[in-house]
């Protein structure tokens, strides 16, 4: 595929100029195709009518400066041509906008820089366009974007980074990029030890009002031509918002919804891990299966949203009577477990004797129109006997039935 020739505007009001660069331009073979005017009016119409890849222009026009121009092609490299002298005209056109320069001589000479000079304004056009693009992506994207340079100092931070942070540009400018971290070690040295797999770190980060968050932190090293470091680029997302939707995803799956203690499946889980704690360590555990007397009535009579109330009544006075080393699950329905790690039956029934009289104080205070009572019975693991999960719960189970039948028995005597 052939690669298509530079398309350009000639702007010069010097008919001899005109003709140098005419000739230059067939001497030399030069692929370009041109278009020439004499002012920066002639400029300014052919503006709107066709895209140049480059604008040549002489600084001083007969009706106005190669800055008029400047107006016309804001989109399009600029290169002015003047007089030996006006360097100065030439930097102060640069720092404008103006891509380059050429100084004009009497033998035309200049005009053999023209090739290497269009090519480069172009490419310096392209990389500056590039550059821009770049720049409004970094300032619009939703991540914390900051660069860092060979000191860990920032030196660059886009509008999510001031936005999530709390610093205002010239605050965070120069400074350390250690205040960020609220580590007790500096998580930016952790950053590649620490990586998920998509190269991120998960570390804690500090506002500029000291208030922690989590953040999904990666970085890459920016080098030069020559492939020595100068600094660090990091990419950053607050993960506030997932974190706080796992602690409920978590919740969810551990924790019973009416009463707030663990549900089963956790419940099973945690009487799992301390019965194996306990055989390692030669230790006695004790459970208790509990039921609730007389919750099937409440229902009946009084309503479900009612039972609901008799279950919470239950569940507080467990909670607020059991160790806190020990653990409460809800199995469902009316059906409770209580697990009492590092203790026997004996040490455990007292605890049940004070959940007995806590009981008996709400049922003293006719709060309900119905008794507020619990059966419960309990099952010892004993380091000299290899026992089970399930058989704890069934033993435990069965005694709970037998004392079930006896309170009945009483109630109905």
């Amino acid at each position: 595929m052939s690669k298509k020739p530079y398309s350009l505007l000639l702007i010069e009001d010097d008919r001899i100029d005109q003709i140098a660069f005419r000739k230059a331009v067939e001497v030399k073979k030069l692929d370009f195709e041109y278009d020439i005017v004499g002012s920066a009016e002639e400029a300014k119409a052919m503006s709107g009518k066709k895209d140049y890849d480059v604008i040549i222009t002489d600084y001083l026009l007969g009706d106005g400066t190669a800055f008029d121009v400047l107006q016309y092609f804001r989109d399009t490299p600029i290169i002015i041509t003047t007089g030996a002298g006006n360097e100065e005209i030439a930097v102060k056109a640069m720092q404008q906008g103006i891509k380059d320069y050429l100084i004009k001589d009497m033998e035309n000479n200049y005009l053999k820089m023209l090739p290497i000079t269009i090519k480069n304004a172009i490419a310096r056009h392209e990389n500056e366009k590039q550059l821009r693009l770049l720049s409004q992506a970094i300032m619009s994207i939703g991540d914390s974007v900051y660069i860092t340079d060979e000191e860990n100092k920032v030196i660059f931070t886009n509008k999510a980074f001031t936005d999530t942070y709390g610093y205002a540009l010239e605050e965070i400018l120069g400074q350390p990029v250690s205040i960020l971290c609220a580590c007790s070690s500096n998580c930016f040295d952790d950053v590649p030890e620490l990586e998920d797999n998509m190269g991120r770190n998960e570390t804690i980060h500090l506002k500029k009002d000291g208030s922690k968050f989590p953040v999904l932190a990666s970085l890459s090293s920016v080098k030069d031509e020559n492939g020595s470091f100068i600094g660090n680029v990091w990419v950053v997302r607050d993960i506030t918002e997932i974190k706080e939707a796992q602690s409920k995803l978590q919740m969810y799956a551990t924790t019973d919804m009416l009463t707030g203690v663990l549900n089963r499946r956790a419940g099973l889980l945690v009487l799992e891990k301390q019965l194996q704690m306990c055989k390692r360590n030669n230790l006695k555990l004790t459970t208790c299966y509990i039921d609730i007397n007389g919750l099937k009535y409440v229902n009946d009579m009084y309503g479900h949203q009612e039972g609901d109330e008799f279950i919470l009544i239950i569940t507080n006075i467990l909670k607020e009577t059991i160790r806190e080393a020990d653990s409460l699950c809800r199995l469902g329905g009316d059906e409770f477990l209580l697990v009492f790690p590092e203790c026997g039956v004996v040490d455990a029934s007292i605890i049940w004797n004070r959940i007995q009289q806590s009981l008996e104080e709400y049922n003293q205070k006719q709060i309900k129109r119905y008794d507020v009572s619990i059966s419960g019975g309990f099952s010892e693991y004993e380091p000299s006997k290899n026992i089970s999960v399930e058989e704890l719960i069934s033993i435990a189970d069965s005694e709970m039935y037998k004392n079930k039948k006896i309170h009945y028995q009483k109630a109905e005597s």
